[in-house]
């Protein structure tokens, strides 16, 4: 469960909003998002579609597949600012793996 206490969580935001200021939702997924230019506000709270939320670049399902610690998921490198609508529409799957292909064997040497 990413961000498990509150206070982590609070802090988590602080930081993010410190190291990057007023930037931009860095998601920018959804169609409204790209037509106000990812303008995130700041002072909206949730459930407003616009407010600030903290994005995994990595999300905490994957990086525990990685075998990251709770620490490492919740990282400030692996976080990023994102609006509310963005950051619900990229949690709503799992990014899809790639097929291993079959090893190539040439037929000469069978």
């Amino acid at each position: 469960m990413p961000f498990s206490s509150t206070t982590i969580r609070d802090r988590r935001r602080a930081d993010v909003r410190r190291r990057d200021g007023d930037a931009p939702c860095a998601l920018q997924i959804t169609a409204d998002c790209r037509v106000v230019g990812g303008q995130i506000d700041f002072e909206a709270r949730p459930p407003h579609p616009r407010s600030f939320e903290v994005d995994h670049v990595v999300s905490s399902d994957e990086a525990e597949r990685l075998g990251w610690s709770s620490v490492e998921a919740d990282a400030l490198d692996n976080c990023q600012a994102a609006c509310r609508q963005c950051n619900r529409e990229k949690s709503s799957g799992e990014r899809p793996t790639a097929a291993i292909r079959p090893t190539y064997v040439n037929p000469r040497f069978m």
